[in-house]
C-alpha cells in the first residue's frame, strides 16, 4: 500500500486544474462496481500510466517505467491494462467532452450542435485475431502485410473534440460506417460530411431523425444546378442498405444545392457544390451554408494530429479488445489536449485554432509526470483566410 500511495502522490497532479480526473474515475469505478485486488497497478494507476504513454506519442513500455517513476514488468503492465473496464475508458471520453461543451457554452449561446463525420485508417500488428476482424489490405496474403482498420469519428465542431468513434474493417462502405454513429445524433443537429456521405438514402435517414445534412454533392449526381431539387428514389438500393429497408423509404426528398467559388491560390478545387437539407434561405443564406461547410475541414486536421503528431497511425496492441482501448484512450488524450487549448485560448484572448497543438500536448505530458510546464501556450501565426464568392 505504501508503494501505491507513493505512486499516486507522484502522479497526483491533474492535467487541468478544474478537471478532477481522480474523483471522476473513483466515482465511475464505484458506479460500475469494478473490483480489484490490492496491488500496485490499480485501475486508477493504470489509467494514469496509460494517459502518460499516449501523451508521449505512445512510447514504449520500457520508457513508460521511467516516465511513471515505478518499476514493473512489461507483461504485468499489459495484463493490468487488459483488465481496465472498457466502460471506464468510454465514460472518461464522454466526461471530458461534456466538460469542454460546458466551457464553450458558458462563453456563447449555441443554437444547435454542429457535428462532423469522417473516417481514417490505421494499421496494427499481424495477429490472427486482428487479421480475422479487420482483414489484410489487398493484395496482401496471410503472413505478408499488416491488418488495417477504419476509424469512423464524430467530431463536435464547437469544442473540436471527438464525441464517438467506431473501429471498423478498412473496406466497409462509408455510409454504412456512418450509420453506426447515428445513435449519437440528436434532433436539430447539423451533420457535416464530404461527398462520400452524400446520397438520397442517407439524407432520408438523417431527416427521419430530425438531423440536418450539409455535405458536398456527390460527383455522380448529374444535375449540377443550384437551388431546391427533388431527389427521387432509384430503383435499386445502394450496396450498403438492405432491399427491405430501402423499400420503406419515401419516394423523394427535397434538397437544396449551394454553389460557391474558391479564389485562393493553391487549392485545386475552384467550384464547390454543397447539398443540404437546411431549406430556410433567410436563416441560412448561401454564404452562411458555405461557411458552415467550411467547418468540415476541422476533422481532417484532427486526424492528422492523431496519426502524425500522436503516432496513432500504427497501433501496438495485439488483441481486438486492446485495439479498442488504445483507440479510446487516444481520443480521450486528444480531447484533453483540445481542452487545454480551449482554456489557453480564453486566457490568451486568441482563437483556439491558433493555439499550438503540439505545445499543448507537451504541456499535458509534463503535467502527467508532475512537472509544472508553461501554461502560456505558443500561438501560431494567423492563417490566410479563403476569399470566396458565390455564383
Amino acid at each position: 500500500m505504501a508503494q501505491v500511495s507513493q505512486l499516486l502522490a507522484r502522479l497526483k497532479r491533474d492535467p487541468i486544474a478544474d478537471l478532477p480526473i481522480d474523483q471522476r474515475v473513483t466515482q465511475l469505478l464505484k458506479e460500475h462496481k469494478v473490483l480489484w485486488r490490492d496491488r500496485v497497478l490499480t485501475p486508477l494507476v493504470m489509467l494514469r500510466l496509460f494517459l502518460i504513454q499516449i501523451a508521449n506519442a505512445n512510447c514504449a513500455i520500457a520508457a513508460l517505467r521511467q516516465l511513471g517513476g515505478i518499476g514493473f514488468a512489461a507483461s504485468s503492465y499489459c495484463e493490468a491494462r487488459a483488465r481496465l473496464p472498457m466502460i471506464l475508458l468510454q465514460s472518461l471520453l464522454e466526461w471530458v467532452h461534456q466538460a469542454a461543451a460546458q466551457h464553450v457554452a458558458a462563453g456563447a449561446h449555441l443554437a444547435r450542435r454542429i457535428l462532423i463525420v469522417d473516417g481514417s485508417s490505421y494499421s496494427m500488428p499481424d495477429t490472427p485475431e486482428l487479421a480475422a476482424h479487420f482483414h489484410l489490405p489487398q493484395p496482401s496474403r496471410p503472413g505478408v502485410g499488416y491488418p488495417m482498420g477504419r476509424l469512423m469519428g464524430l467530431l463536435d465542431a464547437a469544442t473540436g473534440m471527438f464525441v464517438s468513434l467506431l473501429a471498423l474493417p478498412l473496406f466497409e462502405h462509408d455510409v454504412r460506417s456512418c450509420i453506426g454513429v447515428h445513435p449519437m445524433l440528436r434532433r436539430g443537429d447539423i451533420l457535416l460530411g464530404d461527398r462520400a456521405f452524400c446520397s438520397f438514402a442517407h439524407f432520408v435517414l438523417l431527416q427521419a431523425r430530425g438531423v440536418f445534412a450539409c455535405m458536398r454533392l456527390h460527383q455522380r449526381r448529374k444535375d449540377q444546378g443550384t437551388g431546391v431539387q427533388r431527389w427521387r428514389k432509384a430503383k435499386k438500393p445502394p450496396v450498403w442498405m438492405e432491399a427491405q429497408q430501402y423499400a420503406a423509404l419515401p419516394d423523394f426528398i427535397d434538397v437544396r444545392i449551394v454553389r460557391y467559388t474558391v479564389e485562393h491560390k493553391g487549392f485545386r478545387t475552384t467550384h464547390v457544390l454543397i447539398a443540404t437539407t437546411l431549406m430556410d434561405q433567410v436563416l441560412w443564406p448561401d454564404a452562411k451554408v458555405a461557411e458552415l461547410y467550411g467547418h468540415r475541414w476541422q476533422i481532417e486536421t484532427c486526424f492528422d494530429h492523431l496519426k502524425t503528431t500522436m503516432k496513432m497511425g500504427v497501433l501496438r496492441c495485439k488483441t481486438l479488445d486492446g485495439v479498442m482501448k488504445e483507440l479510446i484512450m487516444y481520443l480521450a488524450v486528444y480531447n484533453l489536449i483540445r481542452l487545454l487549448r480551449l482554456k489557453a485560448a480564453g486566457r490568451q484572448q486568441v482563437d483556439a485554432a491558433r493555439i499550438s497543438f503540439i505545445d499543448a500536448m507537451r504541456l499535458l505530458a509534463a503535467k502527467r509526470i508532475n512537472l509544472p510546464g508553461v501554461e502560456t501556450l505558443i500561438v501560431n501565426p494567423r492563417s490566410s483566410r479563403l476569399n470566396s464568392h458565390f455564383s
